[in-house]
């Protein structure tokens, strides 16, 4: 349970604590007035990414920023220094590998930008893939970082015109073996969503929905060693590695079609809700009930959709809100103890 969460030089803050005491907390003001980095925060230090990209967490003007999690066992601090990276740091004991501290503090958010899961190219549903199976998984993680440094030096021989074909073949083996490992953890999330998916769904519209995963190569050793030689030559000219699961995507279907281009904005927003009641399954399953960060999503959302997500709350270690409406709060998240204001 987290209990207080400190932030210096992070986004718009100098220095603020925000002490939570192990409740549901909302935080009530105007668009703009930093609700949202708060959220940020959390996320950060429970997965290590925020919400944007890592050089726009630090304040205007500054090298470093510090995040500081009081949980109920301990304390957590996640450190980054402009051109030194981030360290973290567990009751002042370093953490090394970094991934080692993923899933200690499991994590789901909500925010209206989400819609972009369906919406936009396959990268976005991957890394979302990576950070829900990181969290349930620690050896999805090391089999991920694994991939994807031999990637990086697969492509990297790959677009040198001096490269012989063994350099290349001896990073084939890596590939093959971590990325195996990736797409069956993919699939198999995909098997275990997919019910969920649907049972959620089923409270918003009759709609039958599925989930799929899209292979760029049957995950079997000899189906990559195929492709290997088929995508060889292609690969030598584009100086890209050319299959693998770092191209692969996720299809979310709604009768038969895919959401992206036939569903309504409606149908959308449930979808995302019904993924998100599943993402919270998930880590239960694997793991323990996640927090659930909730941004600004109150604007976006009819009554109905609102309640769902105020049911959704009551199955998370804990949940925290943003919004700019109290009344609005607390009518959808009743169980809702301690109400700040911004600014």
């Amino acid at each position: 349970m987290l209990q207080a969460i400190e932030l210096r030089h992070f986004r718009c803050y100098t220095e603020k604590t925000f002490w939570v005491g192990g409740q549901n907390s909302a935080w009530i003001g105007p668009n703009a007035s930093g609700k949202t980095s708060v959220l940020e925060a959390i996320q950060k230090v429970a997965i290590l990414r925020g919400f944007g990209k890592e050089e726009e967490l630090l304040q205007w003007g500054a090298s470093a920023y510090r995040l500081r999690a009081h949980l109920a066992d301990g304390i957590v601090e996640v450190l980054y220094e402009k051109g030194k990276g981030t360290r973290v740091l567990w009751e002042g004991v370093p953490i090394e590998p970094l991934h080692h501290w993923i899933g200690r503090l499991p994590v789901v958010s909500l925010k209206p930008s989400d819609i972009s899961w369906i919406e936009s190219g396959a990268a976005e549903r991957r890394r979302w893939a990576d950070r829900l199976l990181s969290q349930s998984s620690p050896l999805y993680m090391e089999a991920l970082s694994r991939y994807q440094r031999a990637l990086s030096q697969r492509n990297a021989l790959l677009a040198l015109t001096e490269t012989t074909p063994s350099q290349i073949e001896a990073w084939n083996h890596v590939l093959e073996q971590e990325g195996i490992q990736i797409q069956l953890f993919r699939y198999r999330l995909v098997e275990h969503l997919y019910p969920l998916l649907q049972e959620f769904y089923s409270g918003f519209g009759p709609e039958k929905v599925a989930l799929t995963y899209r292979y760029s190569v049957e995950p079997a050793l000899e189906d990559w060693r195929k492709a290997w030689q088929r995508v060889y030559a292609e690969e030598r000219r584009r100086g890209y590695t050319l299959i693998g699961p770092h191209l692969e995507d996720f299809l979310l279907l709604l009768d038969g079609r895919p959401a992206r281009g036939y569903a309504s904005e409606g149908q959308k927003k449930s979808l995302l809700i019904a993924l998100k009641w599943a993402e919270v399954a998930h880590l239960q399953r694997y793991g323990s009930p996640p927090l659930l960060l909730l941004d600004d999503i109150g604007e976006k959302l009819d009554e109905h959709r609102l309640q769902a997500v105020g049911r959704l709350s009551q199955l998370a270690s804990q949940t925290f809100i943003t919004d700019t409406d109290e009344n609005r709060v607390r009518r959808a998240f009743p169980e809702i103890e301690i109400l700040s204001t911004f600014p």
